[in-house]
């Protein structure tokens, strides 16, 4: 059996429920209200979403046993013999089965063979999958502009801080996710990759990129070179 096909195998068994899960709500549902005519698109929708999510989880898979040189049965050996290993093991598939952001998944892959080779960061990888799989481009091209400090000028004339940023600089920088910059930065400061600063005024939040969110988008940047 290849790699390939190992992974595939992997993959399927590790999600497989997932994808049931989801049929069973769209016909167990309100299929009244959908109306009949909606059942099948909706579940050929639920089928690409699934496959999707499938691709992504064989590509996590591959990733871990090329830079490994572990197959995929002692790559599930290793996740079932500890909780913590098995934790950081499944919320990395199903980071990666969530999400459309390609980088992610290679990012998530890193983290996993890491810990493959030091049981030692295993909390740390934890921590840092756990804020991965809640974070999307979106996310990631705020983080980077306020690591790289490529943002307006602030409002006050005052020197830009690498790492700090204040609400109406990622407004202006990105016009269209000013309405979602708040929710985007709480997102990021509930998992400890920023934190607030004193606000410039009352409605113009701040601000900074912690060291783990360094880190983490750390991650995020190495996979995107890779590739």
């Amino acid at each position: 059996m290849t790699k390939r096909e190992a992974a595939r195998q992997l993959a399927a068994r590790t999600v497989i429920e997932v994808g049931t899960v989801g049929v069973g709500l769209a016909v167990a549902g309100p299929a009244g209200a959908l109306g009949a005519a909606f059942i099948k698109p909706a579940l050929e929708l639920v089928a690409v979403r699934d496959r999707r999510g499938l691709r992504n989880v064989e590509r996590l898979v591959e990733a871990i046993t090329e830079s490994t040189g572990l197959s995929a049965e002692e790559i599930e050996a290793w996740a079932k013999s500890k909780d913590g290993r098995l934790m950081l093991t499944t919320g990395a598939i199903q980071a990666a089965y969530g999400t459309l952001y390609d980088h992610k998944v290679a990012a998530l892959a890193a983290v996993l063979t890491e810990n493959l080779q030091d049981d030692a960061r295993l909390d740390l990888g934890i921590l840092i999958v756990t804020a991965l799989a809640d974070l999307e481009a979106a996310h990631v091209r705020v983080l980077d502009a306020i690591v790289g400090g490529s943002l307006p000028p602030r409002p006050d004339g005052a020197d830009q801080l690498p790492g700090v940023a204040l609400q109406s600089q990622l407004e202006e920088q990105f016009p269209n996710l000013a309405a979602g910059i708040v929710p985007l930065m709480s997102a990021l400061v509930r998992h400890g990759l920023a934190e607030d600063r004193l606000a410039h005024a009352d409605d113009n939040a701040a601000w900074a990129v912690t060291p783990f969110g360094r880190s983490c988008l750390r991650y995020l940047q190495d996979s995107t070179a890779v590739s």
